[in-house]
């Protein structure tokens, strides 16, 4: 059994080494509801392509299918992390920024859940800056 401190953080790292080492997948991710609503996101916004949830007896893990890497500087994700376990980062929806001129995404913890960062600051919600995917 592994314990990871920020979950978040491995996931993303996960997915950005494999892309990096031109592998189409991500097998064998520790499932959490969470993590499954930040896949959704980087799906919506084509960083990934699709994942599985799986089942091995009470255990749940996810597997992530990634896009084909053509162009490594354009395909290859950046990520930037804000907030770490023990110290969260908090904006207001006046400090939202574009992220890399409106080519990627910012995750924020919001109280209406997960969303992009440009759609809370249109609704006008702040929160918690989790990370920068561009």
């Amino acid at each position: 059994m592994t314990y990871i401190n920020a979950p978040i953080h491995d996931l993303l790292i996960r997915i950005k080494n494999a892309y990096m080492a031109r592998k189409t997948s991500v097998e064998d991710v520790p499932f959490s509801n969470f993590k499954i609503n930040i896949l959704e996101l980087l799906k919506q916004y084509k960083f990934i392509q699709k994942f599985d949830i799986k089942t091995d007896g009470i255990k749940k893990y996810i597997n992530i299918t990634l896009k084909d890497v053509v162009n490594p500087v354009d395909d290859v994700p950046n990520i930037k992390f804000f907030s770490k376990p023990s110290r969260p980062w908090y904006v207001s929806y006046k400090n939202i920024t574009s992220v890399a001129g409106g080519k990627g995404i910012g995750i924020i913890s919001t109280n209406q859940w997960l969303m992009p960062s440009h759609v809370a600051k249109q609704k006008k919600i702040g929160g918690e800056l989790i990370a920068e995917i561009y």
